[in-house]
């Protein structure tokens, strides 16, 4: 797990990169590689919540072994070792999504987000209640972790988070590569917003507020 920096008296971000279905081949850090912009905003230059990456011990989430999510709460008990019991949010992508929400219904855990989360239809919903969720998709990914997933899966969360919102990002796919920037942004002002860090900015809090008024393919607001 590597310190990316923040003070933990605004509460802890774990961040969870992506990584593959199947492989228990070593951590691949290229998956950093588009992780690595969002740190600084995410602990503020220092001044934000201490944040975290996890690297895991092996690439893939292979079947019933859940190497990913086993791992990510390995590093929830490492936060509470050094911080005590503040509150945590987990931003996952990919893989890492995946990973965030499966152990979501941790006690410390008060905010979830997924970045183009791999959410397949067996994934549980319940154990989402009392957080504050957000998903970021691209409305053309048709990879395994496709937007048509998540946002089946978010309908089905709805009913343990109604005030869950889900942002699409039109014309892109599973990278979001043309509108990192503005996913960045908006990930880290919503965690920020929710661990009671800074008020979310005004374009994006109309957009979570439509969002959560039912439409779960709301546009991301340009930030």
């Amino acid at each position: 797990m590597v310190d990316c920096g923040g003070d933990a008296k605004a509460g802890a971000v774990l961040v969870l990169p992506g990584g593959f279905i199947r492989s228990r081949g070593r951590y691949w850090r290229f998956v950093e590689t588009e992780l690595r912009a969002l740190f600084p905003l995410l602990s503020r230059e220092g001044d934000g919540p201490a944040v975290y990456l996890l690297r895991y011990r092996c690439r893939g989430w292979n079947g019933g072994r859940e190497d990913s999510a086993v791992d990510a709460r390995w590093a929830l008990g490492q936060i509470e070792e050094r911080h005590g019991e503040v509150p945590v949010a987990v931003v996952g992508n990919s893989l890492g999504g995946r990973a965030g929400f499966r152990i979501a219904g941790h006690p410390h855990i008060t905010t979830v987000v997924g970045v183009a989360p791999w959410l397949p239809e067996e994934e549980e919903t319940e154990h989402l209640a009392g957080r504050k969720v957000l998903i970021i998709h691209g409305e053309r990914d048709h990879s395994s972790a496709g937007a048509r997933h998540s946002l089946a899966y978010a309908e089905r969360a709805r009913l343990a988070v109604p005030d869950l919102a889900r942002l699409e990002v039109p014309g892109e796919g599973h990278y979001l590569l043309r509108r990192s920037a503005d996913v960045w942004t908006t990930t880290a002002d919503f965690v920020h917003d929710a661990l009671g860090v800074t008020a979310a900015p005004l374009p994006l809090a109309q957009a979570l507020e439509r969002a959560r008024d039912g439409d779960l393919r709301t546009p991301l607001p340009t930030m």
